[in-house]
């Protein structure tokens, strides 16, 4: 390093000598606009022209945080004079809330990830810590080799190791889900191989069962092994047990372990055989499988090494470099609508990249940021190919697509429905703090219940479950006999008679669950719930009086919006003691969030000026609306049938990117006639809000830039003025939001 004490002379001197220093390297974004300018000159094409600024900064928030911007941040954007302001703006949003809401959304389809996990709502605890976890591992940024790592070698019980969401989601289904994993993370659909040998590719059969042999040890369970011990204590006692005892024991058995279903995943020595029916001559049907790899080189598989830490080892290795090339193109095609590959999760051994250049490099930046998912997204995002005009015309399947700008899309389900969401309430991107409770409730009702079971000893478990045998025994008439009316009011088809026949049948269920409870669950429950009050009845006394807002929670809770959400944290379930428990255990950060929401109240109503008996009213109809306005995200996953999501085409989870973009009457109806004009143009939203006492001018402008990021043109002004002049109804709020919200300049993404 050269000193400023250094007489000019010699410094020149050093410098003049001194070899000429290496050009800057350039950086990855530059580099990759270079390809693409190289491959758009080699097709004699041309680059699309860099998009305005109203044209960015929505395209940006849209595809990072996952909805249009607010008003205030594309008029914050067209107000810097920082010449670097597109890159500071991605900088900005990727690892925001926003862009962890909007990358859930994106790996749920990519997962299919369900609140309900697996079978049914039975499921929802491990669900929502699956959901949880997957978050959690898009806010901590977590490498993704670490990533998919943990979830295809993911054993135990879902409040400890969350991510074994991943093959409950398959459940009883191993086969399945290796094709699962083999499509996601290795782009190649082997499926079919499963079968047979694959019609159109070079997999075998054999070779589907070489690569299941690795993660077949894996099996998703809902018994335990105390039972087992408890038959074998039992025969121990009498000596062989008859085999009607032995259906009683295991039915009770069932009925104990009931509530804990679908949270566990254990890791077992068995071994994967060819099916009965193998027809090939390379192995005897029902022989035992070994594990091999299909591509890349083999796994390493030792007797210290378990086969499933061997293949998530191998599938998350730089030696096999399909991992790599796959999820490289997967983001790539995520931010410009079309893949570097084509399609991205069926390629093939002859697959070309439209820009093998790019790919290489694309693939080699991923090794470099050592899967650093955000910092290669910045990458993609900064470069000038992004910034450019979308390309209107739709790529054509089967021929290379060269990226003069990025691909012309209409929003996903979420981006619409997030969309929404920002015109409609306060702080869109904070994470529902009413949905972690309920998660961490739910998680933690499962978590205890299971305590009180997995530590028994097998006497103990044994004798519990002679006596729910006996139990059932006792309700088995009138469980027949309720069940029995349930079918004749179905085949009668008389709705009021189900209804009253399934209450009855639920009534019965509940009284088993209740009998249940008393006899397996409530002693030690009991004494940890009187450890707990005990601990914070202490803990209340050495605080102030906030007895008000305690026995204001049910009423606060609603007035907020949060009736439902307030149901749900407080019960819902059949286990009296165990909720009680959990409530005491959750108390503090339910009075949390129900103290914030007085806060949040109490400002508005002063920030807002809302007086008097029928605002207050107004506002409260709102609360609860806005109740419901949450993001994607923070919705069961999928929303239920029927809803604005679904309506908008967001995947069921069945399959793997199961979502649609196509339009459909259904949605052009919830769009002109829906509850969602009815949000956002409700006095109290951010919309309406931000209008308040504008004149006819102003609050179309407030409307553009909201919506579109835009000001309207004076053609557009036109339109609008002589349609409020002949219907003054066209110029109020919802004339002129019912408008644009039906255009289409809102619904795509430019």
């Amino acid at each position: 390093m050269r000193k400023s004490f250094l007489i000019p002379l010699l410094t020149f001197l050093c410098v003049s000598l001194a070899p000429a220093e290496p050009k800057a390297k350039v950086s990855a974004s530059v580099r990759i606009d270079q390809l693409i300018a190289a491959r758009l000159r080699e097709k004699e094409r041309k680059p699309n022209r860099v998009a305005s600024d109203e044209v960015f900064v929505r395209r940006a928030y849209l595809d990072l945080a996952g909805r249009i911007p607010t008003m205030e941040e594309t008029t914050t954007f067209f107000q810097s004079e920082n010449p670097k302001k597109q890159e500071k703006l991605i900088n900005t949003l990727i690892g925001s809330d926003g862009y962890v809401s909007h990358q859930f959304n994106y790996w749920a389809d990519l997962l299919r990830a369900k609140t309900a996990v697996a079978g049914n709502n039975q499921s929802i605890p491990s669900g929502m810590a699956y959901e949880r976890w997957i978050k959690n591992a898009i806010r901590e940024n977590k490498p993704y080799d670490e990533m998919v790592y943990e979830l295809v070698t993911a054993t135990g019980s879902s409040w400890e190791n969350p991510a074994i969401g991943y093959y409950l989601r398959d459940y009883g289904m191993p086969l399945d889900n290796l094709a699962i994993t083999t499509q996601v993370f290795l782009g190649t659909q082997i499926v079919c191989a499963q079968c047979h040998d694959h019609p159109f590719d070079d997999w075998t059969q054999m070779d589907y069962y070489h690569l299941s042999a690795f993660t077949y040890p894996i099996v998703t369970t809902n018994n335990h092994p105390l039972q087992k011990k408890a038959f074998d204590l039992l025969e121990k006692r009498k000596g062989k047990v008859h085999l009607k005892q032995q259906q009683d024991l295991r039915k009770a058995f069932s009925e104990i372990l009931f509530p804990v279903r679908f949270n566990n995943v254990i890791e077992t020595p068995r071994k994967l055989k060819l099916p009965h029916d193998y027809q090939y001559d390379d192995a005897r049907p029902k022989s035992v499988v070994q594990p091999a790899t299909l591509m890349g080189k083999e796994a390493i598989v030792s007797p210290a090494r378990s086969t499933v830490d061997a293949f998530g080892k191998w599938l998350t290795s730089p030696g096999n470099p399909r991992f790599t090339q796959v999820i490289a193109n997967r983001l790539w095609k995520k931010a410009f609508g079309v893949g570097l590959i084509e399609p991205v999760d069926d390629i093939k051994e002859y697959s070309q990249a439209s820009n093998p250049e790019l790919m290489t490099f694309l693939e080699d930046l991923m090794l470099e940021l050592d899967y650093d998912l955000q910092a290669f997204q910045k990458v993609i995002y900064q470069t000038k190919t992004y910034q450019r005009e979308a390309v209107l015309e739709e790529p054509v399947p089967g021929e290379p697509f060269h990226f003069a700008g990025p691909v012309l899309r209409r929003m996903s389900a979420e981006q619409i429905w997030d969309s929404i969401v920002t015109l409609t309430v306060e702080d869109p991107d904070t994470p529902s703090a009413g949905r972690e409770l309920f998660a961490e409730r739910k998680i933690k009702a499962v978590e205890l219940i299971a305590a009180s079971i997995y530590e028994q000893t097998p006497g103990e478990f044994l004798k519990n479950g002679m006596e729910i045998a006996k139990v059932q025994k006792e309700l088995a008439v009138e469980i027949e006999a309720a069940q029995a009316k349930v079918q004749q009011a179905r085949e009668a088809a008389d709705p009021e008679l189900i209804k009253e026949a399934s209450e009855e049948a639920r009534e019965i269920r509940r009284r088993l669950y209740q009998l249940v409870e008393e006899k397996v669950y409530q002693k030690e429950l009991t004494e940890k719930l009187a450890s707990v009050e005990k601990a914070s009845l202490l803990e209340a006394k050495s605080k102030a009086d906030d007895s008000e807002i305690v026995e204001g929670l049910a009423s606060a809770m609603e007035s907020e919006g949060q009736g439902g959400m307030m149901s749900m944290m407080s019960g819902g379930g059949n286990y009296g003691v165990i909720d009680r428990l959990v409530d005491t255990m959750l108390a503090e950060q339910k009075e949390a969030l129900v103290k914030e929401r007085e806060q949040v109240k109490n400002r508005r109503i002063k920030q807002w000026k809302i007086t008097g008996k029928d605002n207050l009213r107004n506002y409260r109809n709102f609360a609860k609306l806005e109740g419901k306005m949450q993001r994607a995200s923070d919705i069961n996953s999928p929303a239920p049938p029927g809803h604005f999501l679904r309506e908008f085409g967001q995947s069921d989870r069945e399959l793997v990117e199961n979502s649609s973009d196509q339009a459909s009457v259904t949605q052009a109806l919830a769009m002109l006639n829906g509850p969602v004009l009815g949000a956002v143009t409700n006095k109290y939203s951010t919309l309406s809000r931000s209008m308040r006492g504008e004149a006819f001018k102003d609050r179309l402008d407030i409307i553009y830039l909201s919506m579109l990021s835009r000001l309207p043109t004076p053609e557009e002004r036109v339109i609008f003025r002589e349609a409020w002049t002949s219907d003054p109804g066209t110029g109020t709020v919802s004339g002129m939001v019912w408008t644009v919200l039906n255009t289409r300049q809102f619904l795509f993404i430019q």
